[in-house]
């Protein structure tokens, strides 16, 4: 397939330079939090915002390589591993100060391309 500059080369790696890392955002689906737990969901949900940073910076500088599932298998399934873990402990801070766990934050995890 033509790449849209006409060229009949692919745009594939100008389209990846150009992209960047969407994850659904943690703070939104958050229940009130405990003023104990605070300061960890703080943290941990600080820590989220540098994972899609580091994500962001291994994507711009892998640009064109690998194969096509390049992104899925070295950036965004190893992101969506660390953001379960770090919202797994945002969950757990919140029910050990006696509030109820708050339910589907796990769905939150994966994190995809996103143009622009």
């Amino acid at each position: 397939m033509a790449g849209q500059d006409g060229s009949g080369a692919s745009n594939n790696a100008s389209t990846k330079a150009a992209s960047s890392i969407s994850c659904p955002d943690v703070t939104g689906s958050l229940p009130e939090i405990p003023a104990q737990a605070q300061a960890e969901v703080d943290r941990n949900l600080a820590l989220l915002q540098t994972q899609i940073d580091e994500a962001n910076k291994r994507l711009a500088s892998t640009v064109g390589q690998g194969g096509p599932n390049f992104v899925q298998n070295a950036i965004l399934g190893p992101l969506k591993d660390k953001r379960a873990s770090t919202i797994d402990r945002i969950r757990i801070s919140i029910s050990r100060q006696g509030a109820t766990a708050p339910s589907g934050l796990d769905a939150l995890a994966g994190c995809s391309l996103a143009s622009g």
